[in-house]
């Protein structure tokens, strides 16, 4: 018994069909990396500005408890907030009335050639 193997009847993939198959692939794969990349960006200033905020609402709670009189203007440079050195933060104090003391916190950080920042405000009572 012999077998005649008949090669236009083998159904096959050429080499062109590969080639673009793998470049379909392959531009679709790129863009959805360019999601990742952008998302990454996101998440990162996401979590600085988080960040940043933690560090306003900390110190304002810190002026909070303290006495009416001892509270002060101050800056923090970068590299001076402990454990957060890409970020600075500063505290500006305007006296409203004899009893009263607006209060405002900005925390900024650099984020790619731009400075961003956080800002609370809110006013201290004399007790």
């Amino acid at each position: 018994m012999v077998f005649k193997f008949n090669w236009q009847q083998e159904r096959g993939m050429t080499l062109i069909e590969v080639l673009v198959g793998i470049t379909i692939l392959a531009v679709i794969l790129i863009s959805i990396l360019g999601y990742f990349v952008r998302s990454t960006k996101v998440v990162s200033e996401t979590e600085k500005r988080s960040i940043a905020l933690n560090l306003a609402q900390k110190k304002m709670e810190e002026l909070k408890g303290m006495e009416f009189d001892n509270l002060s203007e101050e800056d923090e440079d970068y590299g001076d907030i402990d454990d957060y050195p890409e970020f600075k933060r500063e505290v500006d104090l305007e006296l409203e009335e004899s009893n009263l003391q607006g209060v405002t916190v900005i925390v900024s950080w650099q984020s790619g050639d731009s400075e961003n920042s956080i800002r609370l405000e809110t006013y201290i009572a004399r007790r």
